[in-house]
């Protein structure tokens, strides 16, 4: 099936810039190519789909290449495309959902979606705490943690920077294992520490050019950054998390229940 033809189909059934608007014609292309690119990162695309040239794009909307150039990069910004010297401008692959109100590990989310995790351990090291971690840890004066900052990859593309923050008494040796696999396998299956909950807060910020750097992004790219304690059944806290996730891969979803006391 020929995509980029039904992809300029779609155009052809959408409305036209209004050029009666006080509303910059590249912003209204932006908002018009947004509804099309939805309809198709509905479909689960898995192969390739070139994205309409600049020239067909000018043709359409009948504008010149610069305001063109200026949609496709705020386009690419929002990661709803790709673009590749001598190849053209590629639909993003269909962004993933972080389900907040499930607390699994990296890997059995990816794996669960169809997609290959891996891991890269950037360092591991017994650190103390910081006053923040000790006191979401529950650390008495003088307790280490391990430090585990990892580069977590789906289908062998960086989407995530990992710091997990474990207290050394109740992992001893961790530093010996393969922490590229699951970190919360090995806690259960080494350690016995099972996890029951968690409490979460969710920001979003830019990132460093050191983040940039090892997400394969641009700086001040646009991430969601997690930052979570996470309990065993006996309310013990095991981990906490910092973690920042690519904001042009990943949307946050939250099934909401109506309160029929409303």
């Amino acid at each position: 099936m020929d995509w980029r033809i039904m992809l300029l189909s779609g155009l052809s059934t959408l409305k036209k810039i209004n050029k009666d608007l006080p509303v910059p014609f590249y912003y209204q292309m932006v908002q018009i190519l947004r509804e099309v690119i939805q309809d198709y990162d509905a479909t689960s695309l898995t192969e390739e789909v070139i994205f309409p040239s600049e020239s067909e794009l000018s043709e359409f909307f009948r504008v010149n290449r610069g305001t063109v150039r200026h949609a496709l990069d705020m386009l690419e910004r929002e990661g709803l495309i790709y673009r590749e010297k001598g190849r053209g401008t590629f639909l993003r692959r269909r962004r993933v959902e972080l389900d907040l109100t499930q607390l699994c590990s990296t890997t059995d989310d990816l794996k669960s979606r169809g997609w290959a995790p891996s891991s890269r351990l950037i360092s591991v090291k017994r650190v103390p705490p910081r006053a923040h971690i000790q006191h979401h840890l529950a650390l008495p004066d003088g307790h280490l943690v391990w430090e585990i900052f990892r580069l977590r990859l789906a289908n062998d593309e960086p989407i995530s920077l990992q710091w997990s923050y474990i207290p050394e008494n109740l992992t001893p040796g961790l530093d010996e294992k393969d922490l590229n696999l699951s970190l919360y396998s090995i806690l259960t299956n080494t350690y016995g520490i099972e996890l029951k909950a968690a409490d979460q807060i969710v920001r979003t910020r830019a990132t460093t050019f050191e983040e940039a750097e090892l997400l394969a992004t641009t700086e001040g790219a646009p991430v969601f950054e997690f930052s979570r304690t996470t309990f065993d059944p006996y309310d013990r806290p095991v981990e906490y998390l910092d973690a920042i996730w690519r904001g042009d891969r990943y949307d946050l979803h939250v099934r909401l229940y109506c309160n029929p006391g409303m």
